[in-house]
């Protein structure tokens, strides 16, 4: 997987996420502790969330980390 893949997958991702759970970017922001532009800088595919952020993501989302990737599979959800 090409680092563009990647870069595209994690975006389409939190942008999936974060619209099925119903919250804004300034909502997760808070939840996270980060800032609304962070958010959006990822959502845009301008930068990509350190693993440690992701992981966060994961759980807050209920999903797995190679879902986060946008690895799709039989068991999306976090184990």
């Amino acid at each position: 997987m090409t680092d563009y893949e990647i870069r595209t997958n994690v975006m389409n991702v939190l942008i999936e996420c974060r619209k099925e759970k119903g919250i804004t970017q300034e909502q997760l922001a808070d939840e996270l502790g980060s800032k609304p532009t962070t958010i959006a800088s990822w959502e845009q595919g301008k930068s990509l969330p350190s693993i440690q952020m992701l992981y966060r993501l994961a759980l807050y989302y209920k999903k797995t980390i190679e879902y986060m990737y946008g690895i799709k599979g039989d068991n999306d959800g976090y184990r």
